[in-house]
């Protein structure tokens, strides 16, 4: 399933590192989401791609948007990769059956899925996305994730 800007966001769940459940539906009506796929934990791109979002936290919360990361760790490889970079602080899912990021239509047939950001307002609809074609490739500039989050308020 291919899903685009206009779409409703399929809703997801799961259980933060912090064991708190996280679901879309928690934030309708009261926040932003920018759901954000990542291929693996200890791979390059996810090494840098994560800490940025991190630092970048004030302009999440200044734009009312709760960043959420999805990958096919286990919570334990998760929390590891989480320490390894000194920290994450927002809610990491672990999907190790790939079900999130088939509703997303972003599950690749080698068992990963590809890198993928969607931001997602607070009605559950998706306003901006980038998908990439494979795992491997680098990200968007925070500029541009700024700029489709500002257009949400």
């Amino acid at each position: 399933m291919t899903l685009n800007i206009g779409d409703t966001a399929p809703d997801f769940a799961g259980k933060a590192l912090d064991g708190s459940d996280i679901s879309l539906g928690k934030f309708k009506g009261k926040q932003n989401v920018f759901l954000v796929f990542y291929a693996k934990a200890f791979s390059g791109v996810c090494a840098t791609q994560l800490p940025r979002y991190n630092a970048n936290l004030d302009g999440f919360k200044q734009r009312n948007t709760q960043v959420v990361a999805v990958s096919v760790d286990n919570s334990f490889s998760q929390q590891a990769f989480c320490d390894s970079m000194g920290g994450i602080d927002y809610p990491m899912l672990s999907d190790m059956a790939l079900d999130i990021a088939d509703v997303y239509g972003v599950k690749l047939p080698d068992g990963f899925s590809t890198r993928a950001e969607f931001a997602i307002d607070k009605e559950g609809i998706i306003r901006w996305l980038n998908v990439e074609a494979s795992a491997a490739n680098d990200t968007p500039t925070m500029d541009d994730i700024f700029s489709a989050l500002d257009a949400l308020q």
